[in-house]
């Protein structure tokens, strides 16, 4: 079996595999990796299915934008799509996380042709917070 959806990115099981790789590698390396979550909300607040269209120009974006040591995949398949962002250093991790979520809004904007609107989320997050998004503990955050 592939490891590969349709639009090139990871399947959620492969990705989460890669994620938990990854991280455990940057904490024993003294490294940090992050997260990057990019999802639509309805409005109601609650995430949405993604068509295949926008799934398919989302990663094509986002594989662009990032390294090719960055791993792009479904976190929740068909509804958000993630990318580990990996070997960064901790001064650099908010700076980075600024200027990648205000780009791909940007790009994300003009490529699927949609308004500005808070129901599109592009979140950046260390490891140590999507842990606690992961076990539950916290919701993903709207922005």
């Amino acid at each position: 079996m592939s490891g590969f959806s349709q639009n090139g990115a990871y399947n959620q099981e492969a990705f989460l595999c890669l994620l938990k790789s990854e991280s455990k590698r940057s904490e024993h390396s003294g490294r940090l990796c992050q997260l990057l979550l990019v999802y639509w909300l309805d409005v109601k607040g609650r995430i949405v299915q993604m068509d295949s269209r926008v799934a398919k120009t989302l990663v094509a974006a986002i594989s662009r934008n990032l390294r090719d040591t960055d791993y792009i995949g479904w976190y929740r398949d068909e509804h958000i799509v993630g990318a580990v962002l990996t070997v960064l250093v901790e001064e650099s991790m908010a700076q980075v996380a600024g200027h990648l979520q205000k780009r791909l809004v940007e790009i994300l904007q003009s490529e699927l042709r949609i308004e500005k609107s808070r129901r599109l989320q592009v979140r950046v997050c260390p490891y140590h917070e999507f842990k606690g998004i992961e076990l539950g503990e916290r919701p993903l955050p709207v922005i």
